[in-house]
């Protein structure tokens, strides 16, 4: 070796130190005088990579007539996009004679597409849940949504769908199958259970399908408004100008009020089944 330069390639600072320290005391001067009759030099390892490439590329020149490709194949491999899923609210509303259904849709862009149906034959109130659930995965696969999580109250439904619970009950099992062949069709789907504060809005379109007593065949459109009509006190303009700002607008109908039906011949031409309540109305 001492016909040889070596060079010594390390990361490691001890033999860094030795090489590179011109006065050294005790144990490490012994070590240096062994050394200092080689030629030896220290590179560091990041030096020794770079150099590599460099003598590559020396001893491997390009040809002038080669054109360079700054085309990358499989480059987008690298950009990976992920995407939030597409979020699922249901809840359901029991009435005497009948239920209401409320789903709530919260696309990728944050958007929300609220959904009522009014369910006409007498059920309970889990196979209400079922109902409620079905239709919005159904409303899912045609959206062709493929990433959900699916979020309702109901812990039964939940805990059943998830296999904690078994179906003990008839009346279920036709929902629940029904309910797994519809979750199979998405590529990746949620269940989750949440408090009913958490499910206030889902809530809400079933009690409002639950209170409208439509036909089979009829639907409606029910606008939710956000705006004042006249702003508030710290909203008012000096010059007294009306200024608009948002509110949110509810009407509650309570199922009781005689005035409801009248109401509804005069605003939509609508009259109950009930031949003689019909007469009467119209009087």
């Amino acid at each position: 070796m001492q016909a040889h330069t070596v060079h010594v390639v390390s990361k490691v600072d001890p033999i860094k130190y030795i090489l590179s320290r011109p006065v050294l005391l005790g144990r490490l001067a012994k070590w240096a005088v062994h050394i200092k009759q080689y030629d030896i030099m220290f590179v560091p390892q990041k030096s020794v990579k770079g150099q590599a490439i460099a003598d590559f590329f020396a001893d491997h020149p390009v040809p002038p007539e080669w054109e360079m490709s700054v085309d990358l194949p499989g480059e987008d491999v690298f950009n990976i996009e992920i995407l939030p899923p597409w979020e699922m609210y249901f809840d359901e509303a029991p009435r005497q004679d009948g239920a209401g259904a409320g789903v709530v849709f919260v696309s990728l862009e944050k958007h929300v597409l609220p959904y009522s149906f009014m369910l006409t034959q007498l059920c309970s109130n889990n196979m209400a849940e079922y109902q409620a659930l079905i239709m919005g995965l159904q409303m899912a696969v045609e959206m062709e949504i493929q990433d959900l999580d699916v979020y309702g109250d109901s812990q039964l439904v939940i805990s059943q769908l998830l296999g904690e619970y078994e179906v003990n009950k008839e009346d279920l099992i036709t929902y629940h199958k029904h309910a797994l062949r519809l979750l199979d069709k998405f590529d990746i789907v949620k269940l989750s259970h949440v408090l009913r504060s958490a499910n206030k809005m889902a809530d809400a379109l079933a009690g409002l399908a639950a209170t409208l007593e439509l036909g089979a065949e009829e639907t409606m459109y029910v606008p939710v408004c956000n705006r004042w009509v006249v702003a508030p006190e710290e909203y008012q303009v000096e010059d007294d100008e009306v200024k608009e700002v948002d509110m949110i607008t509810i009407c509650q109908i309570d199922k009781e009020d005689w005035r409801q039906p009248i109401i509804d011949y005069l605003d939509h031409q609508k009259l109950p089944n009930d031949p003689r309540h019909r007469i009467e109305i119209r009087r």
